[in-house]
């Protein structure tokens, strides 16, 4: 049984090497040349934060005003082949955001950009280590295309998705840190919208009282530090990014990974699309929320609220989907198939990684993948809920 667990890691540690080898080959020469906009997104954060350093955070709302130093860095994105770069693109993440952005910018834009992403990097590999001890488990997390796509654009999703993992780790064992992480998490809230539901249905209160007390006090610190007419920026960039920006098409259907961006990107309207993702999100939430009552390991647990967050909001794109590779790692501690199933733990996580590498270099083509890569993770979960509960790995409390 451990040679056979030995060569089965052994053929995922090389699956996953190669995949994680095929875009950095692509990429590296064009990074060295300059022919890519390394850090791209991050360019978008880092110039807020020099708004808010020269005590200007409200202006970075601004799109007009943001773009001007957006193409100090990357002068060469009004000749970008890609008209999404065209367009105005906004600020919209709320004034909490500032507490990252401004540090950075202290830095040079390059030595801010390496210095975000190694943080980044770190917090994943440790809430990958802290969910299953073993390398073969840093791989897999590393090597999903959209971790790859996070890195090279500089997006802020595996720093919230290692958030989330964080939240999940310590929600029994320390739930007053557990509570502290969800208000950390309101920098991108729609990581965080499932868990309210999860936390009043299986009553852990003392997650709850904390994180919303937590959530004031940073908002009240966001607004002595930036000024209150930060959030009044903030919802004028929210307002124009929903009715402007996301559900208008101004930005490319392909872009957003939901429900409603799959269905914008098959031809159906706004008000047929929006219902549709409406009544999706409604039963995932109600799914997630049943599985979390159930006598189910807790593994297959966290990877449905991880999976269910990715699907109950419209706004997620190809990065958000690194959040997946999470619960891939949380499913690699699921106790294993009793005698009779259809496959084993092992099967079933070579199908499903590859299925997500295949999906995730799909994007490319420039194809909404991300409800597919959900529908991937959610049939490994039916799979495992069939299984009584049993000790896993982890002891989570």
């Amino acid at each position: 049984m451990t040679h056979e667990r030995s060569g089965y890691d052994r053929a995922l540690a090389i699956a996953c090497l190669i995949v994680l080898s095929f875009p950095l080959l692509l990429v590296l020469p064009k990074v060295v040349d300059g022919s890519f906009m390394l850090g791209l997104d991050f360019s978008c954060f880092w110039s807020a934060g020099t708004m808010a350093l020269d005590g200007h955070a409200a202006a970075a709302y601004d799109w007009q005003q943001l773009r001007q130093l957006i193409l100090r860095i990357h002068p060469g994105l009004n000749q970008a082949p890609f008209p999404v770069y065209k367009v105005p693109i906004p600020f919209f993440y709320p004034p909490v955001f500032f507490f990252l952005a401004a540090p950075l910018a202290l830095l040079p834009f390059p030595t801010a950009f390496w210095i975000w992403s190694a943080a980044k990097l770190l917090c994943w590999a440790l809430v990958v280590w802290a969910i299953r001890p073993r390398s073969i488990a840093l791989l897999l997390a590393f090597a999903i295309p959209p971790v790859l796509y996070d890195f090279f654009v500089g997006q802020c999703s595996l720093l919230a998705a290692s958030l989330l993992g964080g939240i999940l780790l310590t929600l029994d064992r320390r739930p007053i840190v557990s509570g502290l992480l969800i208000a950390l998490l309101i920098f991108k809230p729609q990581f965080g919208f499932l868990l309210p539901f999860v936390l009043i249905a299986t009553g852990r209160w003392r997650v709850v009282i904390t994180a919303s007390l937590a959530i004031l006090v940073l908002m009240l610190l966001t607004g002595l530090t930036f000024g209150w007419d930060t959030l009044e920026g903030f919802r004028a960039a929210a307002i124009f990014a929903t009715t402007q920006f996301h559900f208008t098409g101004t930005l490319a259907w392909y872009k957003l990974q939901s429900i409603y961006g799959l269905l914008r990107f098959a031809g159906l309207g706004y008000g047929l699309a929006m219902a549709l993702h409406i009544a999706v999100a409604a039963a995932v939430a109600i799914w997630a929320m049943m599985i979390w009552r159930r006598n189910v390991s807790f593994a297959v647990k966290a990877a449905s609220l991880l999976t269910g967050t990715l699907l109950v909001s419209p706004y997620f794109a190809i990065h958000d989907m690194a959040t997946l590779a999470l619960a891939l790692v949380f499913l690699m501690n699921a106790p294993p198939a009793e005698q009779g199933s259809l496959l084993s733990n092992r099967s079933a996580l070579r199908i499903g990684y590859s299925v997500l590498v295949v999906l995730g270099f799909a994007y490319i083509a420039l194809i909404p993948v991300g409800p597919l890569m959900c529908a991937t993770v959610i049939a490994m979960i039916w799979m495992r809920c069939r299984q009584p509960d049993v000790k896993s790995d982890l002891a989570y409390g």
